[in-house]
């Protein structure tokens, strides 16, 4: 265990967006991210959404460094229960999804992961804080897979997060370059011992589901998830 992870990541916190305002700062987090390497246009809102975002199926988390938002991510869930059968990077892992999808319950991609510019000091921090927020509701939703579509030069972070590659590098919809589905069991203890990380700290990090949060994230329909 790393003694000192629980200094560095004291400042931190996940935060799930439940209000328009928390979304559109999200929206803008990305927008500021993705804009400063040329991954999207500028525009006139200032900010970066898409289809998937309205949809009840993502959940987007702020990570919050002393109360101030300063990265993001979003949890893309398919559990077939609920209806809820696409997330993004499916499209072009069709037979890798088929496969999954025989183990697994429930498949939990999470992307959208954004740092504003002026706090890549915490890069090193950021995405495992927000890493945690993956395992916000696992005791409702079965064994579940964790999923992302990750070109060559992000791999490796993947990797070390357990996840290994399910197929080789090609091109894919809607992506620039080439991409493989990296894929894991959702274990919390593998993530904490594999990333020699602090228990209460990781604990500390994982946005609460309770029932309050629930009702607003879900549909009344969908509440069998609880």
């Amino acid at each position: 265990m790393n003694n000192e992870t629980p200094l560095q990541y004291q400042r931190l916190s996940n935060h799930i967006c439940l209000t328009e305002e928390d979304k559109l700062i999200a929206y803008n987090i990305r927008y500021q991210a993705y804009t400063s390497v040329g991954y999207i246009e500028q525009n006139d809102q200032e900010l970066f959404r898409d289809f998937f975002d309205e949809k009840p199926n993502n959940i987007t988390f702020l990570l919050k460094e002393n109360g101030q938002p300063v990265a993001t991510i979003r949890a893309s869930i398919l559990h077939r229960p609920l209806d809820w059968v696409d997330i993004p990077c499916k499209a072009g892992f069709e037979p890798e999804f088929a496969e999954l999808e025989k183990e697994y319950g429930t498949i939990i991609e999470m992307g959208r992961l954004a740092v504003i510019p002026e706090k890549r000091g915490i890069e090193a921090l950021a995405p495992l804080a927000l890493f945690s927020c993956a395992y916000f509701a696992l005791e409702k939703l079965g064994k579940t897979a964790l999923v992302c579509a990750a070109g060559k030069k992000h791999k490796r972070f993947y990797e070390r997060l357990g996840m290994t590659s399910q197929c080789g590098f090609a091109p894919r919809p809607n992506a620039a370059i080439d991409l493989t589905l990296m894929a894991k069991t959702c274990c919390l203890d593998t993530f904490i011992e594999k990333n020699h990380l602090d228990e209460v700290t990781v604990r500390r990090l994982i946005p609460t589901l309770d029932e309050e949060v629930l009702n607003q994230l879900l549909p009344m329909s969908q509440q069998q998830i609880a």
